[in-house]
């Protein structure tokens, strides 16, 4: 993996096994075994020393290490950094996540006490079977087997009363009641009965569904913006969203009127970013890149000085 600016131009040549998109100035990317941290211009900010490694967040991210990196099973560190690669907070956590809102879920022990860590490493919030991000200024999380919604206090907002739970996105909570799929808000009134077999978040103002062995798009009210026919099907990003259509095993992409803006003929396909869209064609794993017109996209390098 490498990067490429807005004019499709090489930047940073393709070199990593993996490499994240930038966050304050840094990017996280895993070369020859281990995570590091480099710069817009490419070069190593942090030395690639770890064994997984977040992207920053109000200047910290979150690093793990093994003690014995050739075992599965190996004790792992999961520490808190600086942007300098300074270790800022190290923590007894058996894995820790990504932060959001200030906050890090994260599985405090072994035996499945889930919680939040803040960006000095302190467990702020504890005693959960199950976490999730902190959105909109509330987490799902469950106890006992339900779901509901906490604040940054721990203060429960919204009962533990659901089957499950995600957290807030577009002022809009996915949550699960009798084996159906609806949405509530931030007081946790059902504002799109559940309905629906499936449901994901809210994503540029519409939310993927599934009913009746379908799957379509609502609007923030429930009302269908696009009707149920597809098989399988993604979320909006930049006004485009994956499908397969009908029985077609291929996948274009749809756009917000549900019309087909790019026709069915990649095996895989991934959300749009800064314009482009990652697909295969031919076989799995072999990919290229593509406009949101449908072409093919060529990446040049940087013209020389």
């Amino acid at each position: 993996m490498g990067y490429v600016n807005d004019s499709r131009q090489i930047v940073i040549e393709a070199q990593f096994e993996h490499a994240d998109e930038f966050r304050e100035g840094l990017a996280a990317a895993w070369k020859d075994g281990k995570y590091g941290y480099i710069d817009i211009s490419g070069k190593w900010a942090i030395e690639p020393r770890y064994d997984y490694a977040y992207g920053f967040e109000n200047g910290t991210a979150v690093t793990m290490q093994k003690e014995d990196p050739d075992a599965s099973d190996s004790v792992e560190y999961w520490n808190l950094i600086d942007a300098s690669g300074k270790v800022k907070a190290k923590t007894d956590s058996f894995r820790i996540y990504d932060f959001s809102e200030g906050l890090a879920p994260a599985w405090l022990d072994y035996e499945g006490n889930k919680g939040f860590i803040d960006e000095k490493g302190k467990v702020v919030l504890e005693g959960y079977d199950e976490v999730d991000f902190f959105r909109e200024g509330l987490a799902a999380v469950s106890k006992a087997g339900k779901w509901g919604f906490i604040d940054r206090t721990g203060k429960v907002v919204i009962p533990l009363i659901y089957e499950h739970a995600f957290s807030f996105s577009g002022q809009r909570a996915v949550v699960k009641v009798a084996d159906k799929w609806g949405f509530i808000d931030h007081q946790g009134k059902a504002i799109i009965a559940p309905r629906y077999d499936a449901a994901h978040s809210f994503s540029e103002g519409l939310a993927l569904v599934k009913f009746k062995g379908k799957i379509g798009y609502i609007g923030p009210a429930g009302q269908w913006a696009i009707p149920p026919e597809w098989d399988e099907a993604e979320d909006f990003s930049e006004g485009l969203a994956a499908v397969s259509v009908n029985s077609v095993q291929k996948r274009g992409y749809i756009n917000k009127k549900g019309e087909l803006a790019i026709k069915p003929e990649y095996l895989e396909t991934f959300p749009a970013e800064h314009g482009l869209m990652k697909v295969s064609r031919d076989q799995v794993g072999e990919y290229f890149y593509i406009d949101k017109q449908g072409n093919e996209v060529e990446f040049l390098p940087l013209p020389k000085e």
